[in-house]
């Protein structure tokens, strides 16, 4: 089984937007420091958040693409264990929560998810991601929901230039701060593809009947640093 750890993560106000991906890249560079987390990684990405998108080298506006939050982190393990950090030492995750501090506008914790996956296209992760975070309805068990957005998600026609669709479904119950309980990542070789998926309306889906609509939020992305690098 394939496990994966996804945070949607927002800069700390001492980090300008500009400024962001340099600082979120070097909190990878301190992270990678702790062996026990490199060892059982197989890969992430960081992705930032794409500000002015471009179609055809054209400014497009976009409905319902968010700006809320500044990037999101994907990683894949075969073991939640993999991911947790179960291993630190107190002083090795005090180390960590300060830097965090340093980057992000709250520990991690807050805002990370640690998923099991559904893969409905499978490929390798490229340079431009879409991610939308779902929250349940709630007359809806997290069993039905998890087979209603699959089914969803299966459904769709692929779009143009897609290279890899994969669901998360959180483990546990909802973060207070952000209750989503379904991840989608569509990856996509260049951002006009992502674009005119996005414009079009190609990942919209029959998801009313399951989903809180109104609470999704739906992230367009580039990656801006990688591991393995390859």
């Amino acid at each position: 089984m394939t496990c994966k750890l996804v945070y949607l993560a927002r800069r700390a106000g001492t980090v300008s937007r500009e400024d962001w991906p340099r600082t979120w890249k070097s909190h990878a560079i301190f992270a990678s420091q702790f062996p026990v987390l490199e060892a059982k990684i197989d890969w992430m990405r960081y992705c930032n958040r794409i500000d002015a998108p471009t179609l055809d080298g054209e400014a497009i506006e976009i409905d319902g693409i968010s700006t809320t939050h500044d990037g999101v982190s994907v990683a894949s393990s075969d073991s939640i264990e993999g991911l947790n950090g179960a291993g630190f030492s107190a002083e090795e995750r005090a180390l960590i929560d300060k830097d965090e501090l340093r980057v992000f506008d709250m520990l991690t914790p807050n805002f990370t998810w640690y998923c099991n996956e559904t893969v409905v296209a499978d490929g390798p992760p490229l340079e431009f991601a879409v991610f939308r975070f779902f929250k349940r309805k709630g007359s809806m068990s997290r069993e039905e929901f998890d087979r209603d957005l699959i089914a969803a998600h299966e459904a769709l026609a692929a779009p143009a230039g897609l290279n890899r669709l994969a669901l998360n479904h959180p483990i546990g119950e909802p973060l207070p701060l952000f209750p989503f309980e379904g991840i989608a990542e569509w990856w996509f070789t260049s951002q006009d593809e992502a674009v005119c998926a996005l414009a079009g309306d190609a990942l919209g889906g029959d998801f009313a009947g399951f989903c809180d609509v109104d609470a999704t939020e739906t992230v367009l992305t580039y990656i801006s640093h990688r591991w393995p690098k390859n």
